[in-house]
């Protein structure tokens, strides 16, 4: 069976990917550069970084969350939200892909590709939806795991005899932490 397209390496064949937007020039008459990228990311590292980001939190988080919504509900939601990462982040793959196609300043290194996602989508005000989703998102994490130093922090202090309260140590750690911010990447 055949749908008109010959298998090649690049996505640019595939008809999920011509433009939906009018005055898009169509991948037939894209001219686009087969060189390879040497001295990124490989697939191999890309796939242990991002296993070691979403299990270093959800992993310390899962045994209350599995108690909290019940054993078999936790399990199939669990399960339901897997699939739902895996599904969105295939899609954040493919428009990736169609920006770096369309657009020839996203073909290099971009610091900010889900706000270039959204912008290029639904326009400036996707660019902001964006960036305050991912600053809460980031937000949030810093503080998961400023509550979860200071109990640990805690709970080993504690054991030597100095006992302070958690909201305390949740000011130390953070403290602690907020000069390591400044240094940059």
């Amino acid at each position: 069976m055949s749908l008109g397209m010959t298998p090649q390496a690049s996505f640019s064949n595939l008809r999920v990917l011509e433009p939906l937007v009018h005055g898009v020039a169509s991948s037939a008459n894209l001219q686009i550069t087969k060189e390879v990228k040497h001295g990124g990311l490989g697939v191999i590292t890309a796939a242990i970084f991002l296993s070691g980001e979403m299990a270093g939190s959800g992993v310390l988080a899962l045994p209350a969350a599995m108690i909290g919504t019940g054993g078999w509900l936790g399990l199939m939601l669990i399960l339901l939200f897997t699939a739902n990462a895996g599904f969105s982040g295939t899609r954040l793959g493919l428009c990736w892909i169609m920006l770096e196609e369309r657009y020839e300043e996203f073909r290099g290194e971009v610091r900010d590709p889900y706000p270039a996602i959204a912008e290029k989508a639904v326009g400036r005000w996707g660019r902001i939806a964006s960036v305050v989703a991912i600053s809460l998102t980031l937000y949030g994490g810093g503080c998961v795991f400023i509550v979860l130093i200071a109990q640990l922090l805690g709970s080993l202090i504690g054991s030597a005899g100095f006992q302070l309260s958690l909201c305390v140590w949740m000011v130390i750690v953070a403290i602690c932490l907020t000069p390591l911010t400044w240094m940059g990447t």
